[in-house]
């Protein structure tokens, strides 16, 4: 596969063996679909429908459970379908992130009926938008605390503390990016969440973190 978004992609021939080598638009690695040009769309697509059967599989077989069941059947099959591995690729089109709200609503459906309750009075992430900075800022978080082996500050850069700001937490410069593509990165687009998030959220531990910035999340979105 030839990474390019080239009208017309350099493609030379390999072989193993005198066999050829046929190029493909999509390889499937470590569970995400990537595609050539670095578009989700393809990704998207097979993730929705993985997470639609088994959607419909849990509402076959839990057809009269109470909500807490359906939702915790939701939690554990269907969302890690639709989420896996976000901070590493992110829908971050309309379009894609609207089929993932489809899904997403019908699960609600699955579990509440008819009558879906505000998101306030949910224990759970409604929203697509706000599951995906959840994940992205969990991601930074356990990077900055030293649990992970990604260095997420590898190309952020700590601003300047200006007057009437607070030197404790000093914003964050996003990373040079000229393209689309190269603003819709992890650590760029993170660095615009962690400089909005309060300052207890920030300092709190590794371990209190997912909790307080699940109940920020949500009252964001």
């Amino acid at each position: 596969m030839d990474i390019s978004r080239a009208r017309q992609p350099w493609t030379p021939q390999y072989t193993i063996g005198g066999v050829a080598l046929d190029y493909v638009c999509t390889q499937r690695l470590l569970g995400v679909h990537i595609s050539r040009d670095l578009r989700w769309n393809h990704h998207v697509d097979v993730q929705r429908k993985k997470a639609a059967r088994t959607l419909g599989f849990a509402a076959r077989n839990l057809r009269g459970c109470t909500q807490r069941v359906k939702r915790m059947a939701y939690l554990t099959l269907v969302k890690p379908k639709l989420f896996y591995g976000t901070p590493a690729w992110h829908p971050w089109t309309k379009t894609n992130i609207g089929k993932m709200a489809r899904t997403q609503n019908k699960a609600l459906h699955f579990i509440y009926g008819r009558h879906v309750p505000p998101p306030q009075n949910m224990k759970m992430l409604s929203v697509p938008a706000a599951q995906l900075v959840y994940n992205d800022l969990l991601l930074f978080k356990k990077s900055l605390c030293g649990l992970t082996d990604y260095n997420a500050m590898a190309r952020i850069i700590v601003g300047r503390v200006h007057r009437g700001d607070d030197p404790q937490h000093p914003r964050l410069q996003q990373p040079p990016a000229r393209t689309e593509l190269g603003q819709c990165v992890f650590d760029y687009r993170v660095v615009a969440f962690w400089n909005a998030a309060p300052p207890a959220l920030k300092d709190c531990s590794a371990a209190q973190f997912p909790s307080k910035c699940k109940a920020y999340v949500s009252e964001c979105f």
